[in-house]
């Protein structure tokens, strides 16, 4: 099971989501565009710390679900709905 795909793959699909460029996330979380890419590509699992960046970037709750019994990995960035204290 590959997390880091997984991750890639919720990341990609919640900035296409979003109508953004790696750029413009990129600037929004504080990094650079070839560090976005990487982490699209699945060439780099991000900390959690970065994680929790990237949500906030990209406006959204970040949900994590991982059940490795049952080969399970559910990586789900939900937009957010309510405003954040």
């Amino acid at each position: 099971m590959d997390y880091g795909q997984r991750l890639a793959d919720g990341v990609r699909a919640r900035r296409r989501a979003l109508g953004i460029s790696q750029s413009e996330l990129a600037r929004r979380a504080g990094m650079t565009q070839p560090g976005i890419s990487r982490i699209e590509l699945g060439g780099t699992t991000p900390t959690l710390p970065l994680l929790s960046r990237l949500a906030q970037a990209m406006e959204s709750d970040l949900d994590i679900h991982l059940a490795p019994e049952y080969g399970e990995v559910t990586v789900r960035f939900t937009p957010r709905t309510r405003e954040v204290a």
